[in-house]
């Protein structure tokens, strides 16, 4: 066995036991170091818990008190050395079941697993996706040298997944292959070496201090505790943070807070469910057809990203997917990209994940970055095994065939692609990948021998792909002008600290949550937005490479923008809100700023610029008219009428929507506005407590709609 499975076959009579509530203290202390060994370990846990509970997930982007469905995941483990895996803390304003409620529901579970041999790690064929993940039948590491040819197993095909109790006849599956059982694992768990942060970091601020020497540029400021705060909220949670959030953060006098702040947001739930938006929207776009489901895509990112997987191993589970895609929630990448003959899927994974631009290569050579037409059919030739198959089953109170889920299945076919260059001549193509040529016969699963080749070991393009897109995030640009398109056409801004970064993100394992801290640490993140005569010219969006001597300004997703508006208004606090309702809008809003180009690459774009007349569509639904009422109940409300001298009311407004105190001089305009409307109301016979409030209410309005307040600055 290998040390992962020593571990997993340690923790499966402890997790029986904590089910079952009979878990003693001893057992909790050995149950916490197993999931504290390795991600694989974590990983189990928490499938374990997701598959045998019911538990709630923490929707901390908006501050629901309402509990999501119960097929969410428990994400509100800290998995850190000081705290128990067993008792998972409660979450503000949530209601998580106690552990001795849960083992009612969870006894009867834990029996059925000791009868069809759990513990031996022996699941059943309709639990495919606990087999394919957590119990991979050993083979040897796939050696690819150069020009060497490659015959992999051939994974093993699941069963569709059992259908629920209203379909009772599930449709004739397409056939897929069978003939060889033994599968290709995921890649082995990367080794993760020790690393020295500090060292880590010391040697980014160098590269980037050669560079303002180079430049001759001097750096703006460092951000102070304000901006630099709402700055990483954003970045980490997706929203503003709270006025009592930010409140804190200003009061902290500890030298080290910054790091501390770091280290407690990546740790919350919030950025798992930030870091699933991102990703989600990235893999499938804002938009997706009816054959996938979003919801089923988004828990696998949230329990891989709550469980920090490496990213060679989540992006081999998304290349190398299979099965339902209800419970195989990574099989819906693919699905949103099968259309016209899997062309999208060819390129945006080479895109996404690799940083390759291989969609021009469809129809002729690139002339830019000099890669050849059969490049994009080599890779192409991995996808003609696989489809996607709508599944149906009968309801048995109507008699009516529905749809049911989408199945994404590997048929049997062999031998090369065809294609057409530009003056008319047939080719072929083999699957062939960074010239590592693949056995093109039917027995040979290549997408499954993609995703291992593009994962296992050590893989400098995979890394640099994802350092680059993760500092653009972060910095308001990446090392080049497209995050997804690195090679000698597109010559980095630094590229020995992207190839130093890329090579520390392999030693950490393909640690992400490591990643980010190194970066948020680095000099350039502490940095204001604000520029000065010394580096007015640094500045990427002029078609100049970036230095990195001041924060870039970025524009707020269509996400972080609605959600920051919920958080600045408290609207998901006020009373007689309709969450459901509530959510109806926020979708509407969000979808009417996707523009679709229908390519052959499924590409789309956000048309977001926090103008007023955006803002003016934000305002229509009840739930912001709620928001900005000032009856009792409401935020607003509350603050119009707390016994408090104007500059205070003035104060906490500004906290709440800027997440920083008003200057002098803006508290000296923002008083005299809040006067002068009051005093005009009042002119036309209101009384001067209402009209007092809408002076207020103007000013609220003044300030969401602000370009600050708009903006990652």
């Amino acid at each position: 066995m290998t040390p992962d499975e020593t571990i997993i076959a340690e923790m499966t009579p402890l997790l029986e036991a904590l089910c079952e509530d009979r878990l003693a203290r001893e057992d909790a202390a050995r149950l916490e170091r197993c999931v504290l060994t390795s991600s694989a370990a974590r990983w189990y846990y928490i499938r374990y818990i997701d598959l045998h509970g019911s538990l709630y997930w923490n929707a901390a982007g908006a501050g629901s008190a309402e509990a999501l469905s119960s097929d969410e995941i428990p994400t509100s483990f800290d998995l850190t050395p000081e705290t128990s895996l067993v008792e998972p803390a409660k979450a503000p304003g949530r209601s998580i079941p106690a552990r001795k409620n849960l083992a009612i529901v969870l006894a009867a579970c834990a029996c059925v697993m000791v009868v069809v041999g759990w513990a031996r790690f022996q699941p059943p064929a309709n639990h495919g996706e606990i087999a394919h993940h957590e119990q991979p039948v050993a083979s040897p590491a796939v050696d690819v040298p150069q020009n060497h040819v490659v015959t992999p197993v051939i994974p093993r095909q699941f069963s569709p997944v059992e259908l629920t109790s209203t379909a009772t006849e599930p449709s004739k599956a397409t056939p897929v292959r069978t003939a060889n059982p033994e599968v290709i694992p995921p890649p082995p768990e990367p080794r993760r070496e020790e690393l020295d942060s500090h060292e880590v970091v010391a040697a980014i601020n160098a590269e980037i201090r050669r560079g303002w020497q180079t430049a001759a540029v001097r750096p703006s400021p460092v951000a102070d505790d304000a901006e630099w705060f709402r700055r990483v909220t954003l970045d980490l949670w997706g929203r503003i943070p709270t006025l009592d959030e930010t409140e804190a953060f200003l009061a902290n006098k500890r030298p080290n807070k910054r790091e501390e702040t770091v280290d407690r947001l990546l740790d919350d739930t919030a950025f798992a469910h930030n870091l699933t938006t991102i990703w989600t929207n990235v893999l499938i776009g804002r938009r997706s057809g009816p054959q996938v489901n979003r919801p089923a895509l988004q828990k696998f990112l949230r329990m891989s990203f709550a469980a920090n997987r490496p990213w060679n191993q989540i992006v081999y589970d998304l290349v190398a997917a299979e099965g339902n895609n209800v419970e195989q929630g990574q099989t819906n990448f693919l699905i949103a990209h099968l259309n016209n003959d899997a062309l999208p899927a060819t390129a945006v994974t080479a895109r996404v994940f690799l940083g390759e631009q291989l969609q021009c290569n469809q129809c002729h050579n690139n002339p830019f970055n000099k890669t050849q037409q059969a490049s994009f059919w080599e890779m192409h030739s991995f996808f003609s095994q696989t489809a996607s198959v709508p599944r149906q089953a009968v309801d048995p109170r109507t008699g009516e065939t529905r749809y049911s889920y989408t199945e994404l299945v590997t048929n049997t076919a062999g031998g090369p692609s065809f294609y057409e260059t530009q003056n008319g001549v047939m080719r072929v193509a083999y699957p062939q990948f960074h010239g590592a040529t693949v056995d093109a016969s039917p027995e040979t699963n290549r997408r499954a021998t993609l995703a291992r080749l593009m994962t296992e070991g050590d893989q400098p393009q995979l890394a640099a792909a994802y350092v680059n897109r993760v500092w653009e995030h972060f910095l308001g640009c990446g090392f080049t002008p497209s995050p997804d398109d690195l090679g000698s056409h597109s010559p980095a801004s630094h590229p020995e600290l992207l190839q130093m970064l890329s090579k520390q993100f392999i030693r950490s394992g393909y640690d992400t949550k490591q990643l980010m801290k190194w970066i948020c640490a680095t000099e350039a993140y502490q940095l204001t937005s604000r520029f000065g005569p010394d580096n007015r010219e640094d500045d990427p969006v002029e078609g100049q490479l970036p230095y990195f001597s001041r924060m870039y300004v970025k524009s707020m997703s269509p996400e972080q923008f609605y959600d920051s508006f919920v958080i600045a208004t408290k609207a998901h606090l006020a009373g007689g809100v309709d969450w459901e309702q509530a959510e109806t809008q926020r979708q509407k809003w969000l979808a009417q700023y996707v523009v679709d180009y229908n390519t052959d690459e499924n590409d789309e774009a956000m048309e977001l610029d926090g103008n007023l007349v955006q803002a003016l569509t934000l305002m229509n639904g009840k739930l912001v008219e709620k928001a900005l009422e000032t009856s009792p109940g409401t935020y607003l409300g509350e603050v119009v009428r707390r016994r408090a001298d104007d500059k205070e009311k003035i104060r906490e407004l500004c906290l709440a929507v800027l997440s920083r105190p008003p200057t002098a001089n803006e508290l000296t305009n923002m008083r005299k506005l809040v006067r002068q409307d009051a005093a005009q109301i009042a002119s036309r016979g209101t009384n001067r407590q209402t009209a007092e409030a809408d002076g207020y209410q103007d000013l609220f309005w003044a300030l969401l709609n602000s370009n600050e307040f708009s903006v990652i600055h």
